[in-house]
Formats: structure tokens, sequence, C-alpha cells
């Protein structure tokens, strides 16, 4: 099924209003924190999970790569990880912080060491070494981790929101 630009270009309106919906949601989290810090629980468990999952199914297809025993265990956790938050929300609220601290910290290091293998590429030391100081900020600034999460959070929904507002003025124009 070939998706051309020019079949899309009819559709820009799908790109407003999903524009319009997540500037809307980001504002929601910005004044609502409480509220979107429950939703964020279970949507981070989610995502970790889909990420363990991804990274174990990399692990079975790629049977000549070195590390494969870091990929498994990253996998694993991820996850172990993504299913407690999903399936305890209440609980994951509690632990949220702490534990994508350590998520963080555990991907600024395989950052580190994927670097390493493919020549220490410095965009992807300077990654690994940012993830990995962010999560030491969130992992022991309780402030700075649960205030973080809801508002960069927000702040890439709305950023998203008005790049698919202009994607869809433009594709109206065009």
């Amino acid at each position: 099924m070939d998706l051309g630009i020019d079949k899309s270009i009819s559709h820009w309106w799908v790109f407003l209003i999903r524009g319009v919906l997540f500037v809307l949601v980001g504002i929601y989290m910005i004044a609502s924190p409480a509220a979107s810090f429950i939703t964020l629980g279970f949507l981070f468990g989610l995502i970790i999970f889909v990420a363990g999952v991804s990274e174990l199914f990399h692990v079975v297809r790629d049977n000549t790569q070195t590390g494969r025993g870091w990929h498994l265990m990253l996998g694993i956790i991820d996850l172990l990880l993504g299913a407690s938050l999903m399936v305890h929300v209440a609980a994951s609220m509690a632990i949220m912080r702490i534990v994508l601290g350590l998520w963080f910290i555990f991907r600024g290091v395989s950052l580190f060491m994927f670097s390493r293998r493919t020549g220490s590429s410095l965009m992807l030391i300077i990654g690994a070494v940012l993830v990995f100081i962010f999560g030491l900020l969130v992992l022991f600034n309780p402030a700075f981790g649960s205030l973080t999460i809801i508002l960069w959070t927000a702040i890439a929904f709305i950023a998203t929101g008005f790049f698919n507002i202009a994607i869809g003025i433009m594709m109206r124009r065009a």
C-alpha cells in the first residue's frame, strides 16, 4: 500500500485535530499534575513493557551480536518493571520516580556501552552521560523527579501538538 504525500494532503485536518488534542492534553497535564501523574504511572509502565519486548525480540533475532546477555537482562527487567507499573498503578505512583531514575541510569550505561562497541561516537557518549545524569537527578531529588516527569511530558505534548498543527496548515495550503 503506497501512501504518497499527495493522498495524505487531503487529510490535513487529521493533523490539525491531533495537534489541538496534543496541546490540550499538555495544558491539562500542567493544570492537573496529580491526575496526570496517575495516568503517567500506567503509560510509563506500558512504554517500559514494550521496550522490554523490543529488547528481547532484538536478542532473539540477532544471535551474532556481542553483549546479548546485557540486552537479555535489560529486556527481562523492562518486562517485569513495565508489567508491575501497569498492574499496580497506586504503587507505581509511589515508586515511579525511583523506578524511572534507575531505568534512566541503566539506559545511560547501555548507551555508553553501545557507543564503545560502535567506535565511541561523541553524540552517543554525550547522550549516555546526559541520560545517566538525568537518572541521578530523578532518583535523588524527589521534587525534581516528580515535577520533571509531568512537566517534560506536558512540554513534549504541547510541542508535538504545535508541530502537528503546523503540518496540517501547510498541507491545507498545498
